[in-house]
């Protein structure tokens, strides 16, 4: 690919010329040189402490939480990853990305659908609408600055698709579209956290249509089969723990790898479930199996403010024991990512593109003080529901 001629090579860094292969991920830099960003920013944004509770559960699979009192959204965001030092990242940079979505994003612009016409060059209709929504083409928005990350046009998206906050609104606040964290990411370089977003997007999109289809989500996919040390020695660690794991894979438009993964066990018989996406398959499926074990920590360590309120059954009783798996899963198809991060992002933007039939759009939130760049990607046309999220 060309990445020097593309349309949007400004936003591109001399790291993103290249990347850094880690187990279950791909970065700009190393981890320490990224740890160490993201601690700055942790002082910055009001965390008080990160929290190593991988030893709460039996599993072992690394999980950090990081702890911001002062948050207007979750006060505990929580991380894993393949070695305790990712999972660490992953936990301060959740609860960075989640200061800059909490902030009061001023309206550069109020103004209707109708008003701005073609200014904006997608459907909005096309956005993730709350149920219900009153949007109409009349109705006064409030809209903040956006690139299309297919040709670097500028843009403006609903300032409520972006900002995210559970403090008590004053004034009229009609219901309109979806407020969540999708699309949200941080990163090293701004292609990263792209990237990152993106990923997120697409797979939350795969598992909502799959989750709407009815019957079972995906094809039941063998680990084994893909030849990775990372993904087998995840398995492993789950067997070894009594935990059972099922691996479906859940097609997506774009076509990326797109997995989900359940873990279950007789002595916590609730099934947990993680996804992930990513051009490579390895590091989609080594996404899926750590959020499953992460998912199950929420629930363990308690600490969390957005756990289900009715995990157990309507009598109290915990749920009944799942069916074992039996039969051996479909191969994985081996996919591999490219050797550079910008690469990465010219074919996630294509694809994105034409499964949604929308350019993919970016709101740049980094705040230079904090020093961590931090985006939020809309997709016009993706679908995502609450129950995937």
């Amino acid at each position: 690919m060309q990445t020097d001629t593309s349309s949007l090579s400004g936003i591109f860094a001399r790291s993103d010329q290249a990347k850094v292969r880690l187990p279950g991920t791909d970065r700009a830099v190393d981890p320490a040189t990224t740890l160490a960003m993201a601690g700055r920013a942790a002082r910055a944004v009001g965390v008080t402490r990160v929290a190593d509770i991988t030893r709460l559960d039996t599993i072992g699979i690394p999980t950090y939480q990081a702890v911001r009192p002062a948050s207007r959204t979750l006060a505990v965001s929580q991380g894993k990853g393949i070695t305790p030092e990712l999972a660490k990242l992953s936990a301060i940079m959740e609860s960075v990305e989640l200061w800059h979505v909490e902030r009061p994003l001023p309206a550069g612009t109020t103004a209707s659908i109708r008003e701005l016409g073609d200014r904006l060059g997608y459907d909005v209709h096309a956005l993730a609408a709350c149920a219900p929504s009153v949007l109409h083409d009349g109705l006064p928005l409030g809209w903040v600055p956006a690139r299309s990350l297919v040709d670097g046009a500028a843009t403006l998206v609903p300032r409520d698709t972006v900002a995210l906050t559970l403090d008590v609104r004053e004034g009229w606040n009609p219901p309109v579209f979806l407020s969540s964290t999708n699309g949200l990411a941080s990163g090293n370089t701004l292609v990263e956290a792209i990237l990152h977003a993106l990923y997120e997007v697409i797979e939350r999109d795969a598992m909502t249509a799959a989750l709407h289809a009815g019957g079972e989500m995906g094809v039941r996919a063998d680990p084994a089969t893909l030849g990775s040390p990372v993904a087998d020695g995840l398995c492993e660690t789950i067997d070894r723990a009594g935990v059972r794991l099922e691996v479906r894979s859940v097609p997506s438009p774009t076509g990326l790898p797109c997995f989900l993964a359940r873990i279950t066990c007789d002595d916590y018989p609730p099934a947990f479930f993680g996804f992930g996406c990513h051009l490579s398959s390895e590091i989609a499926l080594t996404r899926a199996i750590t959020e499953a074990a992460q998912t199950r920590l929420s629930y363990v360590s308690g600490a969390r403010d957005d756990l289900w309120s009715d995990f157990n059954d309507d009598q109290g009783k915990p749920p009944a024991r799942p069916a074992p798996i039996t039969g051996p899963g479909a191969p994985i198809t081996p996919c591999h990512a490219h050797a550079t991060l910008a690469d990465d992002l010219e074919d996630v933007v294509k694809r994105a593109a034409v499964a949604f039939s929308h350019p993919p759009l970016m709101v740049d939130l980094t705040d230079d003080v904090i020093g961590v760049p931090v985006v939020k990607v809309i997709a016009p046309g993706s679908r995502v529901s609450p129950e995937v999220m």
